[in-house]
């Protein structure tokens, strides 16, 4: 059987097709990820820009058709950051499915640190220990701490790269002398 997953954050938006053997065995068929930008203003007016919102919909008919090329039974498509504070992600969920057929589900900051957790410690090599998994994303940041290949408790932040951005950085580059020591 072949699944698609996305993974719909902030700044970018990841696409694999997997393969999935009898033996539970997995084959990466396809892997892509684009810059969308999905979250441009999103911390400072609580809503999508519509050239963010055009540019997303763009990527899912993308990733429809080369699903659809690659005979993919289902495909699994996750929100993050952006569309868990914008008021407006609703109406982009509904475009998504209207025009491609794929549902996005937001989902929550737990549910996101649990997912990266759980990758990660599927398919990395572990420390001995205690140990700590951090993502910094656009909107957010996850943090899990792990003893083994177990994740014990996992958080998130509303801490990321384009939030910063947006919030602090008024300009790109700063002007000089915009930081006060």
């Amino acid at each position: 059987m072949r699944v698609a997953i996305i993974d719909l954050g902030t700044n970018s938006v990841r696409f694999d097709v997997h393969s999935l053997g009898e033996t539970g065995k997995t084959k990466l068929l396809h892997r892509e990820k684009l810059m969308i930008r999905l979250g441009q203003g999103v911390f400072l007016k609580g809503r999508m820009n519509p050239a963010a919102i055009e540019r997303t919909v763009e990527a899912m008919e993308h990733f429809r058709q080369i699903a659809t090329g690659l005979r993919v039974r289902k495909i699994v498509a996750f929100g993050t950051s952006a569309l868990r504070e914008a008021a407006d992600a609703s109406s982009l969920v509904e475009s998504v499915k209207k025009r491609t057929g794929i549902d996005i589900r937001v989902i929550s900051g737990r549910e996101e640190a649990k997912f990266i957790a759980q990758g990660v410690l599927a398919n990395e090599s572990i420390p001995p220990g205690r140990f700590a998994l951090v993502d910094i994303g656009g909107g957010s940041t996850e943090i899990s701490l792990c003893r083994g290949s177990q994740a014990q408790k996992g958080e998130s932040f509303p801490l990321g790269t384009a939030r910063l951005q947006q919030v602090f950085l008024k300009r790109s580059p700063p002007r000089e002398g915009a930081v006060k020591e």
